[in-house]
């Protein structure tokens, strides 16, 4: 081999010893989480359990916060390519069936890891990760995103009842106009508002389940979230491909 054809590793050591004691931590980060709860993932733990100090720990993260951002970051995004995934199944010109895919897929991996899921879309204790405002809007609409765009696709493609702008509260209205140019949502501020429904009540039937707060009244939430996300294909007027999709 000439020496013009040697490889060349893109990292140095030291940079791949880095990367993979960060992945450690953060593998460490969510394992306690899962097993102990969010409030007893600290930076001593984690050093605890890697057999480091927690000085050491801090040269990687430079807070406890910082630590639980990044880990809320790397959540969302499992999250969304377990979503994308499935999504894949059905062609991008059927929205309807896209959808009401989705979001058993979200219940799914909702109910497989509510640790994570109460992490990032449900309640925390104070300071976990929430320090810095604009990556927690930025990780929120990634995956926001995954359901607006096809609610989006959705009107586009076939449309779905929503109110006219009049008939809204004046003060929503410029609200949902000011999401809209935000956010570039080329949806009309009554469609914005039927998005907004539908999102609020598939989120919320969801995190009860997965969160445990339905177990008072339902030892299994499967039927229960059937019943609602039926109830929502009629809003968006997709109740026909319903029976269809898996």
């Amino acid at each position: 081999m000439s020496p013009g054809e040697a490889h060349v590793a893109p990292y140095s050591r030291r940079e791949r010893l880095r990367i993979a004691t960060i992945r450690e931590i953060k593998d460490v980060a969510r394992t306690l989480l899962v097993q102990e709860g969010p409030e007893n993932v600290t930076i001593r733990a984690i050093a605890r359990e890697m057999g480091m100090t927690a000085p050491a720990v801090y040269r990687y993260f430079s807070s406890r916060d910082a630590l639980i951002l990044q880990l809320r970051v790397d959540i969302f995004e499992e999250m969304a390519r377990f979503m994308r995934g499935v999504l894949g199944q059905h062609p991008e010109e059927e929205p309807g069936r896209r959808w009401i895919s989705g979001a058993r897929a979200l219940r799914v991996w909702a109910i497989k890891h509510p640790h994570e899921f109460g992490l990032i879309l449900g309640p925390w204790a104070p300071g976990l990760g929430r320090e810095e405002t604009k990556p927690e809007r930025h990780m929120s609409w990634v995956f926001g995103s995954v359901f607006s765009d096809l609610v989006a696709d959705l009107w586009r493609v076939r449309g779905f009842p929503a109110p006219e702008v009049e008939e809204l509260d004046p003060g929503l209205a410029r609200t949902l106009t000011a999401l809209s140019e935000d956010q570039d949502v080329d949806m009309p501020p009554g469609a914005i508002a039927v998005m907004l429904r539908c999102w609020v009540r598939l989120y919320g039937v969801i995190s009860m389940e997965a969160l445990g707060h339905m177990s008072f009244a339902l030892s299994e939430g499967q039927h229960f979230f059937e019943f609602e996300l039926r109830d929502l294909c009629r809003v968006l007027d997709i109740a026909e491909f319903y029976e269809e999709v898996v």
